[in-house]
């Protein structure tokens, strides 16, 4: 039996424009997982949390040939929930890459383990 990747992008984003003379503020990424080590075939919750100028977006790329992306419309601060099945035993890089249009991009990572 072949078990599917199952990938679903669910998200919360505080929409607002920066409009300040200040600085920008310096983009912020953090990348938490419900779970490090998982048998194959649960899921794994992912939350990407943002704090930014301007967010455009995120992808998610869960290591294993597969990625998740969200919209995140101009936002100053998102937090966007991803959930994945691992099909495959092995370790592997999580990666999220959050987009600011002023700011750039900035990744976080993490290591999961499947058995």
């Amino acid at each position: 039996m072949r078990l599917a990747i199952i990938g679903v992008a669910l998200g919360i984003a505080t929409i607002a424009c920066r409009q300040t003379t200040e600085p920008p503020t310096a983009l912020s990424v953090r990348l938490e997982a419900s779970i490090a080590t998982v048998p194959r075939g649960d899921t794994v919750t992912f939350e990407v949390n943002a704090t930014g100028n301007n967010l455009v977006g995120v992808i998610v790329d869960y290591g294993d040939s597969s990625s998740d992306q969200y919209a995140m419309g101009g936002a100053l601060t998102a937090r966007v929930t991803f959930k994945h099945v691992y099909s495959a035993a092995g370790s592997f890089t999580v990666r999220a890459s959050v987009t600011d249009a002023v700011a750039g991009v900035k990744e976080a990572t993490l290591a999961i383990v499947v058995n």
